[in-house]
Order: structure tokens, then C-alpha cells, then sequence
């Protein structure tokens, strides 16, 4: 028996995801939970190491603070 290569895996656990494998009915909900939380973590979707596929990063520095302040005066 070879063993499963990533796009098979990745594969089979979307299969769960989605309630596809067998029948809906056996498949708990829990283990489609699960599989939807491998795949996330796969993905790097949860914590900080998430990165949009929107495109660069842009930080805006628009909080009031000391330079508004020192404008002003």
C-alpha cells in the first residue's frame, strides 16, 4: 500500500468537509468539523500567520496622537 500523497489527503478531507464520503448520515458533524479545521490549518487560515491573497499590506497611520497634537499648537 503507497502512502497518500498531499493532494490525495487534501482531497479526502474536503470530501468529509462537505459531508460527500459514504452517505451525509455517516458522517458525524464532528468529524466534518475536524476535517474543516485540518484544512484550515493547512491553509494557515487561524493566528497570525494568515496572509490575504488580496495583495500587499498597507498599515495607515491615522490614529490621533502626539504629532495631531503638536500640529495643532
Amino acid at each position: 500500500m503507497d502512502i497518500a500523497s498531499e493532494d490525495e489527503i487534501l482531497e479526502y478531507l474536503s470530501r468529509v468537509m462537505r459531508r460527500e464520503e459514504y452517505d451525509e448520515e455517516n458522517i458525524k458533524f464532528s468529524d466534518s468539523f475536524k476535517a474543516a479545521e485540518l484544512l484550515g490549518k493547512y491553509y494557515g487560515m487561524f493566528g497570525d500567520k494568515h496572509v490575504s491573497s488580496a495583495g500587499d499590506v498597507i498599515i495607515v497611520d491615522n490614529i490621533p496622537g502626539e504629532k495631531e497634537n503638536a500640529q495643532k499648537a
